[in-house]
This record gives structure tokens, sequence and C-alpha cells, in this order.
């Protein structure tokens, strides 16, 4: 009698009939697949039981490229740049204030202050594990819905200025308005109108490798995000007897502002393949480079995306066979990375790598086993 590491099967007393019946049983492939476990046909059960244990866990936890589509009614921006001081070439220190174009006394929504998202996002995503973003791969950008001047349609080469006080469709901007004090008296005055145009957002790790996924929810502080490219058109005003301290701009190329996020998300699992990304933005610290002034402020504002997860391969199927005394187990080459595994009872308190190790023949892996002894449990298992 052979060692029972060698994964023999034994095999009852048999009429014909069973005898056949086992031999037909046998002969043919796993039959179901249930809560990931592939099983042998009921018969087959008379020789021994192999499956593949969790192939369905295998598939989706593999890590991947999956691109979200940004729902563009639930995902925004938002800044706020509250009043601050700043110091202005040949003026000196003026109390710089974000306005609506309408108003003076405040900068909302509407007047340029946000705008919605919409675009794509690339991810290397590991099912419920873990999330990295693709920093350049996205295609995240702000709609432009808020009519704000300058209108580039008024820009003239020929004085490299705007010739006109029209709108155009931009995605965030405003009026820059200012307060200096003259002597005792403090006088307020229009410096410049600032639109955004053209704007790409970029999200990124903040750290390298992978951000880990713990219930569905990966943690704040994990990823930088912000501006990545933006055109600004900038028309500045006469300021008092003080000129034009801002100059006018015609898409000028705004720095990148992409800093740490002080929030994270989360991935929703919708059913089968579906999945939802909700991240939050949540920077507290962001300096703007408004036309050479240098302003500080945060952003806001949440990204609402969803996915369709890749189709996982099918799993490898492990096929058994009598041949005289012996019993045969095969499975594909085409399927790399899964090892035969045995074990004597089930369930199993632990898998015992099987011997004689496999033999490729017709393109597959093939194990061949002396029918002796007590039954065994065999299952395919990748790492």
């Amino acid at each position: 009698m052979m060692n029972r590491t060698q994964n023999q099967f034994s095999l009852p007393p048999r009429s014909s009939k069973a005898e056949a019946s086992a031999r037909k049983a046998a002969s043919c492939p796993f039959t179901s697949i249930q809560e990931g476990v592939v099983r042998l046909a009921p018969r087959l059960l008379l020789l021994a039981s192999a499956f593949v244990a969790a192939p369905l866990i295998w598939q989706t936890a593999s890590a991947s490229v999956v691109t979200w589509d940004v729902d563009p009614t639930n995902s925004y921006i938002r800044l706020t740049i509250p009043d601050q001081t700043i110091a202005v070439t040949n003026i000196g220190n003026v109390k710089l204030q974000m306005r609506d174009a309408s108003s003076t006394s405040q900068w909302t929504d509407t007047g340029g202050r946000r705008a919605s998202l919409d675009g794509t996002i690339a991810t290397d995503y590991t099912d419920g594990t873990s999330i990295s973003f693709l920093s350049g791969s996205h295609n995240l950008y702000a709609l432009e819905t808020t009519s704000l001047r300058p209108n580039p349609a008024d820009w003239s080469a020929a004085t490299n200025s705007y010739t006109g006080t029209s709108t155009a469709l931009a995605a965030l901007g405003g009026r820059v308005r200012g307060t200096y004090t003259v002597i005792i008296l403090p006088v307020t005055f229009d410096a410049a109108y600032i639109a955004f145009r053209s704007v790409q957002l970029d999200i990124t790790n903040a750290v390298a490798g992978s951000i880990p996924i713990t219930n569905g929810t990966f943690a704040g502080n994990t990823t930088l995000c912000g501006i990545a490219t933006a055109l600004a058109d900038v028309d500045g005003l006469e300021v008092l007897s003080f000129g034009q301290p801002i100059p006018d701009v015609l898409h000028g190329q705004m720095a990148p502002v992409v800093e740490q996020n002080a929030a994270g998300g989360t991935i929703t699992n919708l059913g089968g393949l579906n999945r939802k990304l909700t991240y939050t933005i949540n920077i507290p610290n962001l300096a703007m480079d408004l036309s050479g002034t240098i302003v500080t402020g945060s952003a806001a504002g949440l990204i609402v995306a969803s996915a369709v997860l890749p189709a996982p391969p099918p799993p490898p199927t492990l096929s058994v066979r009598r041949q005289g005394d012996k019993l045969v187990l095969a499975w594909p080459t085409n399927t790399t990375g899964f090892l035969l595994h045995y074990a004597t009872n089930l369930p199993a308190t632990s898998w015992t790598p099987a011997l004689p190790l496999p033999v490729v023949v017709k393109g597959e892996n093939v194990v061949t086993n002396v029918i002796t002894g007590g039954a065994a449990f065999y299952r395919l298992h990748k790492p």
C-alpha cells in the first residue's frame, strides 16, 4: 500500500453496475459551482472529492486598472478665498476680497465659486482591498457653466488687453476687489475680473504604494487632490490714481495646486461587478496664484463615480478520470499559478501540496496517482 501523501483514492466494493456508474462519473468534469467551490458530480464521490478552493475570490482579488465614470450631477468643487491682506506693488497693503460680478458683499456658488465635475478617474483597484489613483491618467475636469468676465473674444492682440466687458462661460472665477486705507479713510475698489477655464483636476496617492481599504473605506490624508492645469483670463482695472496693478492676461497657464486631501472616500458594492466611488474633497490649505498675486484659501467638494469591474476570467476546471488502477487529475496550462493540494478529511484544517509534481501533456498539467488506501480530497489553489 502506498503512502497517503501520494493522494490515493480508495474504491469500495462495487457491483458491475456500480463500476459502470463510477467509470461514467469519473470521466465527467465538475458539474456545479456554488459559493466559489467547484464540486464533483455526486457519483464521483465514490472515488474521492476534488475541487477548486475559492476561485471566485481569486477572480476579484486581483489588481486591475478600473476607470470610474464621474457623475456630474453629484460631483463638484467649491473654493473658499477669505478676505485677506496682501502687498500690492506701488500701493501697499490692500485687503483683497473675492466677490460676484453683481455683488459687493459675497462670492456665491452661482457667481463662480463652485463648479460641477465630470469625466473619468483611473485607478489600480483590488476589489475591497486597495486602490491607487493613477496620476496623469485621469480625465477629470470642471464644467464651464457660469458666465464670467473677461471674454477671450474681447482680447486685442494689438494692445495686449481686453477691449470689452462681455462674459463667456467659465468653470470658476469672480470679481477681485480691494480695500486700501488712505490716511484714515478706507477706499474700496474693483481691481480685476478673473475667470478660470479648461480646468483639469488630478488625484494621486500621498505616499508610494496602494491605499488600503477597510470595510469599504479608505482614510483621509492618503491622497493628494487639486487643480492640475487651468487657463486664467484676467481683466485688470485702473485703480484710483495707482494705474493698473493687475495686468490683463489671456489664457495664462495656472501653476498646479495639488495638495494633501484631509478627507478619504468609500467604495460601495452595488451588486455583481458594479461599484460606486465616493471621494470627499477637503483641502484646508490652498495657495493660488491670481496673476502674480498669491492668495490663500481652501477647497471642498465631492466626487461620485461608478465603475464596472473587469469580468473575471473563468476558473480552471480540475478534471478527474480513471485509467486502470490509477487516477489522473488534470487542469489547463493556460491558467497559470495554480497548485494542486490535498486533504484527507473535510472540512480540512490544512492542505498539503500534492505529489508527484504535474507534468505537461497536450496542454494540461497532469498528476497520476495509484488508487489504494483511504480517500483524499483535492483542490486547485492560487497563492
